[in-house]
């Protein structure tokens, strides 16, 4: 059973809520599936390290491109099993 995404991201800013209707900027497909949660990218640049915040990772299921959205991002899930 796989869990796909339909890009549909809920934006919270000054009591505002917009859902948008995203795609891959690839592809231009609307679906994906989680490929992780909770993760951390770290890296080094100009001899500094970073580390972000959690982040829920995407995988396009017609391209495999991958996306990165921080907890703000809300999905909506449809199981197609």
């Amino acid at each position: 059973m796989k869990i796909f995404i339909e890009f549909k991201f809920i934006n919270i800013l000054d009591n505002f809520v917009e859902e948008k209707t995203l795609e891959c900027p690839v592809c231009k497909s609307n679906k994906a599936e989680i490929a992780g949660e909770n993760v951390k990218l770290s890296g080094r640049f100009d001899d500094k390290e970073f580390l972000t915040t959690e982040l829920t990772v995407l995988r396009c299921v017609k391209c495999g491109f991958y996306m990165f959205f921080d907890k703000q991002a809300k999905f909506t899930t449809k199981d197609e099993s």
